[in-house]
């Protein structure tokens, strides 16, 4: 019993460890533009059932005790962060569930379709290349609701880029919250491209790659599909903040402080224990 007591402490400050780690990560983020923090989970390893003999000598189960919990899984937490205004045309942030589809930069537009040449994100600090392509950070493409990239110009089906064909970006460009595209002022309006926007129906089967960065977890099927609906809605000049809280995450540091330490004391009681038995069972082995 002593050394199962021993056992069921240090699974439970392991488990501790892991949710300080999650902690420091989600407190380190704080300030993140897009940045989702991460939730963890913990189950019993198992369940002992107690039982007691009754006057005829019978056993029934009167109840079980767990023997030790661990870490059973970490998951993302997706819900809104607060909106910041930019001003810049370009920033681009959702309201309510969505995600950019990106591709790499590497993808020649003739490619054959192949789910590994995208990643999803939610972070919307785009820019436009020296073609006026719309890009992430990374150089990477945002994707229209057609699969193809963006391009923001007068005319995108011409390549040359004079004067005329170049726009203002702080006068001309609008994008709607549907993620329609569209160049307005008192001389012409045009709409171009539609941005796509995807969802996951199960959120728990895609997971983070770095820098805000989403993908499917391998083997798994998170059921993925363009969203077309009222759900969502794209806010222009904005980016959205992280959802992580400083207060909350400092409130749960704490308190995995003080569980350890309580911990600790009962492991050193336990040790206490064991070592008082070892030394009882070696002087009546004497």
């Amino acid at each position: 019993m002593i050394t199962r007591g021993i056992g069921t402490v240090a699974k439970g400050m392991q488990a501790l460890i892991d949710f300080e780690d999650v902690t420091a990560h989600n407190l380190a983020n704080v300030t993140t533009t897009g940045f989702k923090r991460t939730n963890i989970t913990f189950q019993d390893i198992m369940q002992s059932q107690i039982q007691a003999q009754n006057a005829q000598g019978n056993y029934r189960n009167v109840g079980s005790l767990s023997i030790g919990a661990r870490t059973d899984r970490t998951y993302i937490d997706f819900s809104q962060g607060g909106l910041q205004d930019t001003g810049y045309k370009l920033d681009l942030a959702f309201q309510g569930d969505g995600f950019f589809k990106i591709r790499h930069q590497d993808v020649p537009d003739n490619a054959p379709y192949d789910e590994s040449h995208y990643y999803y994100q939610r972070v919307g600090d785009f820019a436009l290349t020296v073609d006026n392509y719309l890009v992430n950070k990374d150089g990477d493409y945002v994707m229209d609701v057609n699969n193809r990239r963006i391009r923001i110009t007068r005319d995108p089906e011409t390549e040359d880029l004079n004067e005329m064909n170049r726009l203002d970006l702080t006068e001309d460009l609008m994008i709607g919250e549907n993620g329609q595209i569209e160049l307005l002022n008192h001389n012409y309006r045009a709409f171009l491209q539609k941005i796509q926007v995807v969802d996951f129906a199960d959120k728990t089967k895609i997971s983070g790659i770095g820098e805000g960065k989403y993908l499917p977890i391998y083997g798994q099927d998170p059921g993925m599909f363009i969203k077309t609906d009222g759900t969502y809605s794209l806010q222009q000049g904005m980016l959205e903040m992280s959802n992580a809280n400083t207060i909350v995450e400092m409130l749960n540091s704490i308190n995995v402080s003080r569980g350890y330490e309580s911990m600790s004391t009962i492991l050193r009681q336990e040790s206490e224990s064991l070592q008082q038995a070892i030394s009882l069972g070696n002087i009546s082995s004497r």
